[in-house]
C-alpha cells in the first residue's frame, strides 16, 4: 500500500485506555487496543456476527439511561475499518496516527486489538516530514480529545483536513498565502535597504520591543558599541544591539571586539544595507547574531511592522 497516494475512506479518532494507559504498548507494538471487556471472545466479531454482538451489548446497558447504540455503533466501526481507514490519537502534545491491518481482531490479558499496517507514526509522510504537533493542528481535529467514549468518526470536511496534515499537502489558500507572503518578503528586503539611518534604529528598536524585550538604555545614545540595551523580563537577560543602516565585515568585527570587555547574554548586529564582504562572511560565534537581508525583512513581516515601513518609504 503506498500512503503516498492512497486516499482516505475513513477517520476514526480512539482513545488508547482510560487516561491513554495502552497508548505506549500500541505505538511500540503496532496495535489499536480497544475495551468492550463485557463482549465475551473475539469470534462472533471476526465472524460478523453483529445482531449477537449488538444483543450483547444491550444487555450490558440495560437498566442504564442510554449509551447502547453508541456503544454498539462505535465497536463496530472500529472492528469493520479497512486498510483504507486511519485511525488517530492525541497523546503528550503530539496526534498519533496508523492504518489497521485487515488480519483478524484478536485479544490478550490487557485487552482485544486490532493490528496496524503501518506503525503509529506522529509525524507527516510528506519529504518535510515533521512532528504533529497538537498545537499546530486545526481545531477542528483537536476537539476530539473532549469525547468521553472510547472512539469517534470524523466528518468528510475533517478527513480532507487529517489527509492534508498526514500526507504534508497545505491548504491551497494557505500556500497561496505563504507564496504571496515570500513575495512580499522579498519587497521588503527591497525596501530597508533604503531607509534613513535614523529610522532604521527606530525599526530595529519596534523589533526587539515588539519581541517582549525591555529597552533599557537611551534609544541612540552616545553609547560605545552599541545603540540600544534590552532586558528580557522573565529572564532578566541582558541583550546588547547595534543598528546600521550600512556596514562591512570590519564593523561587525569592532563590534564584537567592543563586547568581548562587556557583560551580556547575547549581542545583535543588525544591517539594513550590508556590504558584500558583511554577506559572505561566516560567523562563528553562538553568543553574536547578524541579522540582515532575508532574516531581518522575515521578523519586520512577522511582527505586523509592514505598515509602518511602507509610511516611511513612500
Amino acid at each position: 500500500m503506498d500512503l503516498q497516494v492512497q486516499k482516505i475512506r475513513n477517520a476514526h479518532y480512539i482513545k488508547l485506555g482510560k487516561g491513554a494507559e495502552w497508548a505506549e504498548d500500541c505505538f511500540k507494538n503496532g496495535k489499536i487496543r480497544f475495551g468492550w471487556s463485557y463482549i465475551e471472545g473475539v469470534e462472533d466479531i471476526n465472524n460478523r456476527r453483529w445482531d449477537i454482538i449488538e444483543t450483547q451489548v444491550r444487555n450490558y446497558f440495560e437498566g442504564k439511561k442510554n449509551g447502547a447504540t453508541q456503544d454498539y455503533e462505535a465497536l463496530k466501526r472500529i472492528c469493520e475499518a479497512t486498510e483504507q481507514d486511519i485511525f488517530i490519537t492525541f497523546h503528550k502534545g503530539i496526534m498519533y496516527w496508523c492504518c489497521p491491518s485487515d488480519s483478524p481482531i484478536e485479544q490478550d490479558s490487557t485487552s482485544k486489538y486490532r493490528k496496524c499496517i503501518t506503525e503509529w507514526s506522529n509525524k507527516s509522510i510528506n519529504e518535510n516530514s515533521k512532528v504533529l504537533f497538537i498545537n499546530d493542528i486545526s481545531g477542528k481535529i483537536t476537539k476530539t480529545q473532549g469525547f468521553q467514549a472510547t472512539s469517534c468518526q470524523f466528518k468528510s470536511d475533517q478527513v480532507e483536513i487529517l489527509e492534508r496534515i498526514i500526507y504534508g499537502n497545505p491548504n491551497p489558500i494557505v500556500s497561496e498565502i505563504e507564496k504571496k507572503g515570500d513575495e512580499i518578503i522579498v519587497l521588503i528586503e527591497y525596501l530597508i535597504e533604503h531607509l534613513y539611518w535614523k529610522d532604521c534604529e527606530i525599526l530595529a528598536d519596534l523589533i526587539f520591543q515588539r519581541s517582549g524585550w525591555q529597552r533599557n538604555s537611551i534609544h541612540g545614545g552616545n553609547l560605545e558599541f552599541m545603540d540600544m540595551e534590552y532586558i528580557e523580563p522573565i529572564t532578566n537577560y541582558r541583550y546588547i544591539v547595534q543598528v546600521k543602516s550600512g556596514a562591512d565585515v570590519n564593523g561587525f568585527k569592532d563590534f564584537i571586539d567592543g563586547l568581548n570587555s562587556k557583560e551580556f547574554n547575547k549581542g545583535y548586529f543588525v544591517v539594513f544595507n550590508p556590504k558584500l564582504s558583511l554577506c559572505n562572511y561566516v560567523n562563528e560565534r553562538t553568543d553574536i547574531e547578524l541579522i540582515f537581508g532575508k532574516n531581518l525583512a522575515k521578523m519586520i513581516f512577522d511582527l505586523g511592522l509592514v505598515s509602518w515601513l511602507l509610511k516611511k518609504s513612500y
